[in-house]
């Protein structure tokens, strides 16, 4: 059976729950009111099996029960006293279009548009692996990625190579693809007089000549030249920072740690108080629909065990219910706002809007494996890796595992990059660093 969910919004200005759209009225502007005799219907959004419509009705109409039809289909008559409302129409078929007509047959008004549901994305990929380092000298271990493009990706931890230098290794902490091959890199700084090479754990690259790494502290650079910024002696001698996000080289945040939390902007540093001291494993952020950037983190602990959702609204970081898995591993998350929401760890949780009350899982349903990390292109292009080598795309519809494919091994993929038809899963095999490249063949 078809599956219809309704949110009323409240007076024309919506009451924004967090997160929650803005009607997409031809005019925007806060404040004002639709035309009295104002009946609009508007989609505005698809995924494979659902669309998003907005159905706008002016002050002015008293008679206010509408009745909407897919097709030939009533989905429901209803009396709306808000001034407007969201509907999102479920369990649609993919790649198929719809009439969706809304009456308020007591004012002889209709409105009415088609929506196309989207296609679902090929599960049809060319993998390659890697793996660098020497188990004589101890190895390495990756533990985040980066795209620019297919020729121009990064991969950062730590990875050692037994020579003859004094030591008997040389330790790298990235390494870079141009398209061919991977080159093995030395990100060195200078860090209060002195010469350094630390383990990066965090990468997020805006272009090729505007790079931020993350080792403890944040580092900027242009792929050659590169400065590190001492937070804890301008800061907070506490931060210890390991993931990064950013809407431009701007505006960064970074997570870390002991619950730590800074934020770059506009040249100043600031540090965020989160309240806990659950080390942070992964932030993402996006645009909503109403234009305002929404930005997440996670943090979680095995012993003693908990696990933490935040928002960060500007310099203040808000901590978001878990229900029901407040004490499961969890280490990244990924989404779209208004859409779609994935947390992954000891499972991979999901909801459709970030108010909703329940994280829906169920056990073994996509994966026995752990999850360490998920992104994604789309509603319909989400990718998942974890222990043993598990990797998992989601199409639109279903959830396929690659393992048959890429193998299984000891050890487990750490974190993602994804951009376009390229996807790169980093992490550790035995006592090497491992990188995995997928290339989705359309």
């Amino acid at each position: 059976m078809k599956q219809l969910r309704i949110r009323k919004s409240s007076p024309w200005i919506l009451a924004i729950i967090s997160v929650l759209m803005l009607l997409s009225f031809s005019c925007k502007d806060a404040g004002v009111q639709p035309p009295d005799n104002t009946f609009v219907l508007t989609v505005d959004d698809a995924s494979c099996t659902e669309v998003y419509l907005q159905l706008i009705i002016g002050a002015g109409i008293t008679d206010r029960t509408v009745i909407l039809k897919r097709d030939t289909i009533t989905l429901f008559t209803k009396t709306i006293d808000a001034a407007g409302m969201f509907i999102t129409d479920t369990n649609l078929v993919p790649n198929h279009t719809y009439t969706y007509t809304a009456f308020l047959p007591n004012n002889s008004l209709t409105s009415s548009l088609t929506a196309r549901t989207m296609d679902t994305t090929s599960n049809n990929f060319t993998w390659q692996t890697f793996t660098f380092g020497d188990a004589s000298a101890g190895g390495g271990v990756l533990y985040d990625a980066a795209i620019i493009d297919e020729n121009n990706i990064w991969a950062v931890g730590e990875i050692k190579i037994a020579d003859t230098s004094e030591n008997g290794y040389t330790t790298y902490n990235a390494v870079h693809w141009d398209g061919n091959d991977w080159e093995l890199k030395r990100i060195t700084i200078n860090f209060r007089g002195s010469q350094i090479t630390p383990p990066l754990e965090g990468a997020f690259i805006f272009s090729s000549s505007d790079i931020w790494f993350v080792g403890s502290l944040p580092i900027h650079g242009d792929g050659e030249n590169w400065t590190i910024y001492d937070l804890r002696t301008t800061v907070d001698p506490n931060l210890s920072l390991s993931k990064a996000w950013g809407n431009s080289s701007d505006n960064v945040y970074f997570v870390g740690l002991s619950g730590s939390i800074a934020h770059y902007q506009n040249g100043q540093w600031s540090k965020i108080e989160s309240g806990t001291d659950l080390p942070f494993s992964d932030i993402y952020g996006a645009t909503n629909i109403a234009g305002k950037q929404e930005i997440l983190a996670v943090c979680t602990r095995n012993y003693p065990p908990g696990s933490k959702l935040f928002i960060l609204e500007g310099n203040t970081a808000r901590e978001i219910p878990l229900d029901p898995i407040r004490w499961e591993d969890l280490l990244s998350l990924w989404f779209i706002p208004d859409r779609h929401y994935y947390l992954a760890g000891s499972g991979i949780y999901e909801k459709k809007n970030l108010p909703d009350s329940i994280w829906a899982n169920k056990p073994l349903d996509i994966t026995r494996y752990g999850m360490s990390a998920i992104r994604g292109n789309g509603l319909n292009d989400v990718f998942s890796v974890g222990a043993f080598g598990e990797i998992l795309h989601y199409n639109g519809v279903r959830w396929k595992s690659f393992m048959d494919e890429t193998g299984w091994f000891d050890g487990a993929y750490g974190k993602l990059a994804v951009r376009d038809n390229i996807i790169v899963a980093v992490g550790g095999e035995g006592q090497l660093a491992k990188i995995l490249i997928g290339k989705k063949n359309n």
